[in-house]
C-alpha cells in the first residue's frame, strides 16, 4: 500500500473520524463502560487511609523493560501508580495487582465485552482487521495457521478465516470462549505458558491490545517467539504512550487504567522489547488519530464525549501518523534471531 491508500483505510476505520467523538462513545456503549470501570476501581481495589492500591491485593514490579527499580512517579489513578523507569523510559504501572485477582477480573469481565460486540464498534473493527491482514499477507509467503492470542469475542479470528487463514484462538474470557467456539474456531482456554502449543507452527500470531495487559512481557514474547514459524510475522497492537492525545490529556486519558493496562509502550521501548525477546520489527505504524479527543480537551470540553469543533488546523490525521502520534501503535516483526 502506497503511504496515502494507507492513511485514507486507517480513516476508514478511525470511529471518532468517521461518526465523531462523542457520538462515536455514546453510540458504542463507551459512556456507560466508562462511567462505571472508574468508580468501580476506587472501590474494589484502594485504601481509604492511603489513596493507593490496597497491598493485601498487589505485588511490587520492577521495571518490565530493563529490570531496574528506579522509578520516577508520573502520577497516581484510582489508586495505581503509574511511573516512568529512570534508566530506559519505560512507563508501567507498580505496583500491580497479584495475579489470582488479575485472573479473576479478566474471567468474568462483560463491561468491555459489550463495546466491542457493538455493531459499530465490530464494523470499525472488521475495517481495522482487514488492513491489518493486508499488511501481514505482504510480508508472509501464503496463509497457514493464524493463533490471536487474547482474541476475545473472535471478530478478527472471522475475518481471518473469510480469508482462507486456518485460525485458533487463546482467550480465558468465559463468554467470549463460548462465543468463539459456536463460531466453530478451536480456541484455548488457558494461559499462554499453559496451552501447550506446537513450536514454529504459525505462519502468523497477533496480540491485538494484549501486551499492555501482560505483567512480564519479556518471557510472554518469548513464548510467542518460539510459536512462529522462521518465515512467519507477529503483529502487535498496544496503545502509544508518545500519542499527542495522551501527551495532552496525561492521566485524563483512558488508556490509564492501572488495574488492566500495565505497560505503556512507546515505538523505541516495544521494539527493544521485541528485539530482545528474538523479533526484528519490519513495519511501524500509529492508527486512531483522537484529534476529536484533542479538540474537545483544548476547548474544555469533556475530552471523550464533547463536540468541539477544530482548533488547531495543523493537527490532521496525516500530520499524526507521519509522526506517530496517533493513538495506537501497530508493529509487524518477524522472526529474528533468539
Amino acid at each position: 500500500m502506497t503511504p496515502d491508500e494507507r492513511l485514507r483505510r486507517k480513516n476508514e476505520f478511525d470511529g471518532n473520524l468517521v461518526l465523531g467523538v462523542g457520538r462515536f462513545n455514546r453510540q458504542t456503549g463507551r459512556d456507560k463502560h466508562l462511567a462505571g470501570v472508574s468508580a468501580g476501581r476506587r472501590e474494589q481495589f484502594v485504601d481509604p487511609a492511603t489513596g493507593l492500591l490496597r497491598s493485601d491485593l498487589s505485588r511490587p514490579r520492577a521495571c518490565p523493560l530493563c529490570t531496574a527499580d528506579r522509578p520516577r512517579l508520573l502520577f497516581v489513578k484510582d489508586g495505581f501508580r503509574h511511573n516512568r523507569c529512570t534508566e530506559c523510559g519505560m512507563t508501567y504501572v507498580a505496583p500491580v495487582l497479584r495475579e489470582e485477582r488479575l485472573h479473576s477480573h479478566y474471567l468474568g469481565e462483560e463491561s468491555y465485552t459489550r463495546v466491542l460486540m457493538n455493531e459499530i464498534q465490530m464494523e470499525m473493527d472488521r475495517r481495522k482487521f482487514r488492513y491489518g491482514l493486508d499488511l501481514i499477507e505482504s510480508f508472509v509467503p501464503g496463509k497457514g495457521r493464524l493463533l490471536d492470542v487474547g482474541c476475545g469475542p473472535g471478530v478478527f479470528l472471522e475475518v481471518a478465516a473469510e480469508r482462507g487463514w486456518r485460525v485458533e484462538g487463546l482467550e480465558f474470557n468465559a463468554w467470549c470462549v463460548e462465543r468463539v467456539r459456536r463460531l466453530g474456531i478451536p480456541v484455548v482456554d488457558a494461559p499462554l505458558e499453559q496451552a501447550d502449543l506446537p513450536p514454529g507452527a504459525f505462519q502468523c500470531v497477533t496480540l491485538w491490545t494484549v501486551l499492555e495487559h501482560i505483567v512480564e512481557p519479556r518471557p510472554f514474547l518469548q513464548s510467542i517467539r518460539r510459536l512462529v514459524a522462521p518465515d512467519g510475522v507477529l503483529l502487535v497492537l498496544v496503545p502509544n504512550v508518545d500519542s499527542l492525545a495522551i501527551r495532552v490529556l496525561h492521566e485524563k486519558a483512558v488508556t490509564f487504567s492501572g488495574d488492566s493496562h500495565v505497560n505503556h509502550f512507546s515505538a523505541a521501548t516495544l521494539t527493544r522489547l521485541l528485539e530482545s525477546s528474538g523479533f526484528a520489527v519490519t513495519d511501524c505504524e500509529t492508527l486512531l488519530t483522537e484529534v476529536g479527543t484533542i479538540n474537545n480537551y483544548l476547548s474544555f470540553e469533556e475530552p471523550y464525549f464533547g463536540d468541539a469543533p477544530s482548533v488547531l488546523d495543523f493537527l490532521t490525521p496525516a500530520y499524526l501518523h507521519d509522526h506517530r502520534l496517533g493513538y495506537l501503535l501497530q508493529v509487524i516483526a518477524g522472526a529474528g534471531k533468539e
